[in-house]
């Protein structure tokens, strides 16, 4: 971030300067622990890539940064205005035959569906399949190796594990010769995925690679955090407590560096786990002690009590169990409903705690009760236990036909879990080998095609030396016969040519010299002129206000200050083009703003209880195009602000200017007291109403005006390109000196 942020200053407004931008805005949104302020920050700087880009001419940059705005939106979590967004850049990407901005207009939009919805997470995965689609026919690995990485999540969510797994495969191909750190991603999914499906073998195996892998790649970022906490986990699961302990370790370490609470209470749970089930009581209740100090919440404290529980009932401390369990016996009533997770972890731990105590009816309840939100979750492990448990209860009590019952049912479960596992096994098992295949046959392709290469290259060059050498020989030959014959003329003719070039050189510097002094001359001249007329405005407004000053009529001052409103409009544009190199066209964006705020200035006093507010889409306009705009905009706001909002009321004033295809729209609205009810505009004659009357058709355009609540003004006129040259130009500018003449 630092390096990027010192070249961005450094930097000049070209397209190099828009992926700084853009690069800086995605970092923002990729930090561990990003707040609001980040947020902001994307969005800013996707702004100023947007407005830049536009500016340029740079599709790229357009479309990138249209989706980094679409990322913020989500992250703030309006997906609505988000996919709305994601879908224009579509049509953008469409029009401009941007097909790998298409592929990722069809990611953003994908995000918009949950996965919690069955027919949701379809449709999600399509959008994704058009993505990869698309990646893959303009072979673009990176990006197509994330998206396939990304799918294969959505996969296994729909229980298309097959087809999930041979994304990760396809991806992690792609991966091996474009990133490393995209490999270390693919193996942490794999062994993730593989841990939730059962198959604790595969998921240690593809964590211990995505460990090795970030140990090449010297990857120090909270992904290790976690690839270290799905090998502890794993070991668990195979009851290798001993092996799990270091990662664990690694996993506690690393999350409190990173600040990462959630990580370091899985860590420590896991790690004082593993150390009661190694016979190592101080270490775990040390470990679960220092849970205690770090802060935390209600949900927090309940998990830690559960850890409490599990550790001191295993070692047989129940007395000490028993305070934990008084504990959370208290706050069960004041966990929300939809924690359904927790609460069944509650259940489980009280359950627990009660079967070993030999209290049989609360045991009973309990795991009545945790079995009954397994159910729920369709949670299979945790039915299981409930069934194991029902078992040893039953047991006790001496109902022996039950006991089997309950005894067969968890064995049938436990079966189902293990035919899941295995053909899960079976699965990444036939991928891996087909993977392997597929490698060997494209290395054997490559050897061959290597072979092949090598033996056509030294053909090739045996046939090159021996052609060479007999045209080297050729042409020595009629170097010698004819050296001595071109020597003279040679020389006769070298004399010639270099007292021509001289006089050449010499007459196309002056030329060069020349031209760059009238060109030099050319831009300091439109630059004055646009300065003189902004200047020469400025006096025109003095002179009107020192006018203002020597009339004692209310209405003839108030007609000086909307003359000198109507000035300042045409001096803003004016201004535009002094400060930036484009002498025909300013930004719209800027131009209205500014005549905006110039009211303010000018009308501070008047306008303190009226509110403007600026929809302004940044695009350029032609001066010939700005100055009626300015003037009317001038002219309609003024009037509002004078004749909309009587006796001081509150009022809102609404400006918006947006480009619609190749027409320009302007709305202007306010929520006064509007028009009287018998208002005709033909038999209007005031000076605003016959300003919007001329200057409309001089734009080529309509205008139509709605007396409802308010006033609102429509206008809307075809976007002309610019015509103008440095020819006509002056002459322009000059006739534009007289703008109450228009």
């Amino acid at each position: 971030m630092p390096v990027l942020r010192r070249k961005l200053v450094a930097s000049k407004e070209d397209t190099t300067k828009v992926k700084l931008q853009l690069a800086i805005g995605h970092l923002m949104l990729l930090k561990g622990l990003k707040g609001p302020k980040d947020v902001d920050s994307a969005i800013r700087f996707a702004n100023e890539a947007q407005v830049l880009s536009r500016r340029l001419n740079y599709h790229f940059g357009i479309i990138n940064s249209m989706l980094l705005r679409v990322e913020t939106l989500y992250e703030r979590g309006d997906a609505k205005a988000a996919v709305k967004l994601a879908e224009n850049a579509l049509l953008f990407c469409r029009q401009n035959n941007n097909s790998d901005g298409e592929a990722r207009s069809y990611h953003m939009i994908s995000k918009h569906f949950s996965t919690n919805s069955q027919s949701e997470l379809r449709t999600r995965i399509w959008y994704n399949d058009k993505a990869i689609a698309i990646f893959r026919k303009n072979k673009n690995f990176h990006s197509l190796a994330d998206m396939l990485t990304v799918n294969a999540d959505m996969l296994f969510q729909a229980d298309r594990t097959t087809e999930a797994l041979r994304f990760l495969f396809e991806a992690l191909n792609l991966g091996k010769g474009v990133s490393m750190r995209t490999v270390e991603g693919i193996y942490w999914n794999i062994g993730r995925n593989s841990f939730r499906l059962g198959d604790y073998d595969n998921a240690l195996k593809y964590s211990l690679l995505a460990r090795e892998t970030a140990r090449k790649v010297n990857d120090t970022t909270a992904q290790v955090c976690v690839i270290n906490l799905n090998i502890a986990s794993s070991y668990i699961k195979k009851q290798d407590y001993y092996r799990s302990i270091p990662y664990s370790k690694d996993v506690v370490s690393l999350a409190k560096k990173y600040n990462h609470e959630g990580l370091v209470r899985e860590g420590a749970y896991q790690l004082a786990s593993a150390y009661t089930r190694t016979n190592q009581i101080p270490k775990a209740l040390a470990v679960l002690n220092e849970m205690k100090s770090r802060p935390g919440g209600f949900l927090k404290d309940i998990a830690l009590k559960i850890e409490y529980i599990n550790t001191l009932v295993y070692v047989k401390k129940l007395p000490e169990a028993k305070e934990y369990v008084s504990e959370l016996e208290s706050l069960l009533p004041k966990i929300y409903p939809e924690n359904i997770q927790q609460i069944m972890n509650v259940h489980n731990a009280l359950a627990y705690y009660y079967s070993e105590t030999g209290k049989v009816n609360k045991a009973y309840k309990h795991t009545e009760l945790h079995a009954h939100l397994a159910h729920k979750l369709n949670y299979a492990k945790g039915i299981q236990t409930a069934e194991y448990r029902y078992y040893q209860l039953v047991s006790l009590k001496g109902d022996k036909k039950s006991a089997l019952a309950h005894f067969q049912k968890e064995k049938a479960i436990k079966d189902s879990i293990d035919n899941v596992s295995k053909a899960y096994q079976i699965s990444l098992l036939h991928i891996e080998n087909a993977a392997m295949d597929r490698n060997r046959h494209i290395e054997m392709l490559t050897k061959d095609a290597l072979i092949k290469d090598i033996k056509m290259k030294r053909n090739e060059l045996i046939q090159r030396v021996t052609i060479s050498g007999i045209i080297v020989l050729l042409i020595v030959t009629g170097l010698i016969f004819s050296r001595y014959r071109l020597k003279q003329r040679s020389n006769a003719m070298l004399l010639s040519q270099k007292l021509e070039i001289n006089n050449q050189n010499n007459a196309l510097k002056h030329l060069v010299s020349y031209k760059n002094q009238l060109l030099g001359e050319k831009d300091l001249l439109l630059k004055e002129v646009n300065h003189r007329v902004k200047n020469n405005l400025q006096i025109v407004m003095s002179l009107l206000a020192s006018k203002s000053a020597y009339l004692s009529s209310e209405s003839a001052q108030q007609a000086i200050l909307d003359s000198q409103n109507r000035v300042r409009s045409i001096a803003l544009i004016h201004d535009q083009l002094y400060k930036t190199d484009n002498v025909t066209q300013i930004s719209v964006f800027l131009y209205i703003n500014e005549l905006v705020d110039s009211l303010y200035d000018f009308l501070d006093d008047d306008i303190n209880n009226i509110e403007i507010f600026c929809e302004i889409e940044d695009f350029m306009l032609d001066v010939s195009q700005a100055i009626p705009i300015g003037i009317i905009l001038n002219e309609t706001v003024t009037n509002a602000l004078k004749y909309a909002f009587p006796d001081n009321q509150n009022g809102k004033i609404s400006i918006r200017v947006k480009k619609v295809d190749m027409f320009v729209e302007v709305i202007i609205s306010d929520n006064g007291v509007g028009l009287p009810s018998n208002f005709n505009l033909s038999n209007v004659n005031t000076l605003g109403i016959n300003l919007l009357k001329g200057l409309t058709p001089q734009l080529g355009g309509t205008f139509n005006i709605k007396n409802n609540n308010g006033l609102t003004i429509f206008l809307k006129f075809p976007l002309e390109s610019p015509s103008h040259d440095y020819g006509t130009l002056a002459n322009e500018l000059a006739d534009q000196e007289q703008p109450l003449r228009v």
